[in-house]
């Protein structure tokens, strides 16, 4: 769909000046980094929610326990539509993520609930202009960090905000 996990790591790799890489066990320290800076950057740029990852008014029913088990790929869940009076987050419970009822301060829910869920989704399953705004975002972050360069900041800063554009 968008770019594969080996491009971004090369599109950060280019940001501080490094030769790109063949394969994602190169054994670089830098591509290491670099594909560990594009996790990082997804996952917090995917939780703001965009299309692509996001369902709206999903009905999570409890299991047999009452529980509302939420998996580990769900970054977000806000109820919505008739359910939006249930203030709820995501707690750990034992083994699980769970939905939980803050007003009430239990897991247990006796009937389902309407939510709004933004999903994590693999880099490589993210459209063309979501995973180069990742990628350019982290090759910024990463250059930042790495390098500190006010020229090559200047550069990723501007493909960043290309990325961007094209995105929106």
């Amino acid at each position: 769909m968008g770019l594969s996990t080996l491009q971004a790591v090369n599109i950060v790799l280019d940001a501080i000046g490094e030769t790109p890489v063949s394969s994602l066990s190169s054994g670089l320290p830098d591509a290491e980094a670099a594909k560990a800076k594009i996790d990082e950057v997804s996952k917090s740029v995917q939780a703001k929610g965009w299309h692509q990852n996001s369902d709206i008014k999903l009905k999570m029913t409890p299991d047999t326990n009452s529980n509302i088990i939420i998996p580990d790929t769900y970054l977000r869940v806000d109820t919505t539509s008739t359910s939006r009076s249930i203030n709820v987050t995501v707690r750990r419970n034992g083994d699980n993520n769970m939905l939980y009822d803050i007003n009430e301060q239990r897991f247990t829910f006796t009937a389902y609930v309407w939510c709004d869920v933004t999903h994590h989704l693999d880099f490589e399953n993210l459209s063309v202009e979501l995973s180069t705004y990742i990628a350019y975002r982290a090759a910024r972050r990463f250059q930042e960090a790495q390098m500190s360069s006010i020229a090559l900041d200047n550069f990723t800063m501007r493909a960043e905000m290309e990325a961007y554009a094209a995105l929106m």
